[in-house]
């Protein structure tokens, strides 16, 4: 799935960037959020889907697992260890992802950097305390499309680190220029 939230997202910011150049303001941010929204929704079913994967197959330790689908071992006093939900931060993820499979990735690198921000734009959008969407769509422009670029360097960066291969290049050629 996070392949075709990453197509969605790119054609979500395609529109955006449309709507803009014709001056339909309203229906450009409109898009711009779309195409925010895809992003991190690809983010996070990448990341569910390694952390399946890995379930599945028992192929990285147990803690970790349980660290990538939600849950933790706690002890109950009548039942030994169960399992129980604990949500965790996407970032905390990618995190030990990219410790794990890139061990060289630099986390004060532009991909990083650009990530961060565009998870502020992201919460700033999820929860936020304004009326109106006041943002002009030049920022909005600027902000997704590095944005979409960071996540698909971060992406292609855990995936090259774990099989030696990059994402396709389908998803690739998504990347803004």
């Amino acid at each position: 799935m996070f392949e075709d939230y990453l197509q969605d997202s790119h054609y979500f910011l395609t529109t955006a960037e449309n709507n803009a150049k014709e001056g339909n303001i309203k229906n450009a941010r409109r898009y711009f959020r779309a195409s925010v929204f895809c992003t991190f929704g690809a983010m996070e079913a990448f990341v569910n889907y390694l952390a399946d994967s890995f379930s599945k197959g028992k192929s990285i330790p147990a803690h970790e697992i349980l660290f990538l689908t939600d849950r933790a071992l706690v002890f109950a006093k009548n039942k030994g260890f169960v399992e129980r939900t604990e949500f965790h931060r996407l970032e905390d993820k990618l995190r030990l992802l990219i410790s794990k499979f890139a061990p060289g990735f630099d986390f004060d690198s532009l991909s990083w950097n650009r990530f961060k921000e565009f998870k502020d734009l992201r919460d700033s959008l999820v929860h936020s305390r304004d009326a109106e969407d006041e943002r002009n769509p030049s920022d909005y422009k600027t902000l997704v499309r590095s944005g979409i670029k960071s996540v698909i360097e971060i992406m292609n960066n855990i995936m090259e680190g774990m099989s030696g291969r990059p994402l396709r290049k389908q998803i690739l050629d998504l990347v803004p220029e």
